[in-house]
This record gives structure tokens, sequence and C-alpha cells, in this order.
């Protein structure tokens, strides 16, 4: 299958009892697991929300959703903080403000390394952004990402929290090689997306 056929004609489906999730395969084991053993019965007990992308009927790839919340105290911004502590009229750094975590997205490695996750993960920010400004407040997408993945994350503005930055000052290609499945939580203000 073309990927700008992919890019084109992709939707959004609710992971449900009728889909064979056999032939999906990414790059992850620890990702493939997820959406064949856990992602259906995590998603039956509202723990989250798993939508798979489909193009005809082949999943080329899908992501899982949550609710979180980020602790104000690592935003990185002191403006945006200053901003959120006067707004909510709060003095404690211990806060934790809402947000929307990304907590998987996986392309079927026959797509992979062309665009596809991108193509995709800017369509989730942008129906969160809707959901933001129509449903329910929220400013903050979070995404516990692997090392391997830390840099595609990086590249659409996601910052990693403070927490994190004794990690990073290692050199990340040396924590690629030593355990590419490494987290570092990051976080994303939606309004760059305005």
């Amino acid at each position: 299958m073309d990927i700008e056929y992919i890019k084109e004609n992709y939707r959004f489906e609710t992971l449900g009892d009728k889909h064979d999730l056999s032939e999906f395969n990414c790059a992850s084991d620890d990702l493939n697991d997820f959406l064949k053993n856990d992602a259906l019965e995590q998603q039956e007990s509202k723990l989250n929300l798993t939508k798979l992308v489909m193009c005809d009927d082949r999943i080329v790839a899908y992501v899982s959703l949550l609710t979180d919340t980020i602790p104000l105290k690592d935003i990185r911004d002191e403006d945006i903080r200053q901003d959120i502590k006067d707004r909510l009229s709060i003095s404690s750094r211990k806060r934790k403000i809402p947000a929307i975590k990304i907590g998987r997205l996986a392309v079927d490695e026959r797509y992979a390394g062309k665009g596809l996750g991108s193509e995709i993960l800017m369509s989730v920010l942008f129906n969160i952004k809707n959901i933001a400004e129509n449903s329910v407040g929220l400013r903050f997408v979070t995404v516990e990402g692997y090392a391997t993945a830390y840099n595609f994350y990086a590249n659409h503005n996601f910052i990693n929290l403070k927490k994190d930055d004794g990690k990073i000052k290692e050199k990340l290609d040396i924590i690629i090689e030593r355990n590419p499945e490494e987290t570092f939580y990051l976080y994303l203000d939606l309004r760059v997306l305005e």
C-alpha cells in the first residue's frame, strides 16, 4: 500500500472485538504486546481508549489515549507556571494540572519512517485541541515516550519534564544503545498549535 495513499485515506476506529490484530507488527515488542493482549481489556475497564488507524481494511497504526496530570512545578516555562497559578489562585507548586496522555503510539513497521507517525500525531493533537476548546478544559498533552522516540516528540514541540533532565544530560545515543525502551516524560502546551 502506497504511503501517500494511506496519508490521504486513513481513518480512526475504536478498538473492538471484531478487529484482527494478528498482522500488526511495529518495531517494539512491548507496543505489539500491548495492542494484542492488553489494550481491549484496559479499554473495557475505562482505563484508556485505543484508536486503530485504518486504511482500507488494514491496521497501519494505533494510538491509545487516557487522562493524566502534570505537576505544575515540572512545567519549564516560568511565565506559563505563573499564569496558571494566578488563574487558579493557588500558591502551591505541588498542584497538578489536567492533561490528556498519549499512552501508546505505534506505526506498523511496513509504514514506519515515512512520515505517517507525524501525520497521525498531528491529527490526534488537533482532535485533542478541539476537545479542549469545545468539551472539557485542558491545556497539556503528555507522553511517556521511549528513548528511541524522544527526538520524534521533541520535533513536535514536546518538552521533557525537569525531572528527566538528569537522564537527558547523558548522551541520548548512549541511553538508546543501553536501553531503547527507557522512557522520558514529555509534555506539549496546546497553545503552540494556535
